[in-house]
């Protein structure tokens, strides 16, 4: 599958590059064509990657609770979002808390393009919208973040 990247509060300096090419080598694995019912599948491609590569599996924000992100490593936290546009926001919030405890000092969070979205399902969260969004919280998340966009 090919990306485009987005960074936020300089997030492409944040990340480290060996992390940033562990990202785009799994994304870049992913041979599922985007389709209807297919999210779950370009998720587990994708995490079996990120796995082999030395990523965490999921991470609790909290002791006390449920939440979790994606996957960690070296203190870059990773979202991966497939499913509905509400749950990006909840990524982003779960990211700041752990910037916050200072669990993690950068992020990645890995979205559907719009293309992508529309072909896997409604009201998928995409890159595009978070990117636009990511600028108008930018005083409120302020995570120095890559956003990779599955085309």
């Amino acid at each position: 599958m090919k990306f485009y990247k987005y960074s936020h509060c300089a997030g492409d300096k944040a990340v480290p590059k060996s992390h940033q090419k562990d990202i785009e080598a799994a994304i870049t694995a992913i041979t599922i064509k985007p389709a209807e019912g297919a999210a779950t599948k370009i998720r587990d491609a994708f995490l079996i990657t990120m796995k082999s590569m030395g990523w965490s599996g999921e991470v609790q924000v909290s002791k006390d609770s449920d939440m979790t992100i994606t996957s960690s490593k070296d203190n870059v936290g990773l979202c991966l979002q497939t499913g509905n546009v509400a749950r990006m926001y909840a990524d982003i919030i779960k990211l700041q808390v752990l910037y916050f405890d200072n669990a993690i000092s950068s992020a990645a969070i890995v979205v559907p393009s719009q293309e992508v979205a529309k072909a896997i399902g409604k009201n998928i969260a995409q890159a595009k919208r978070l990117e636009r969004e990511l600028e108008i919280f930018k005083k409120a998340y302020h995570v120095p973040t890559l956003v990779y966009a599955l085309e």
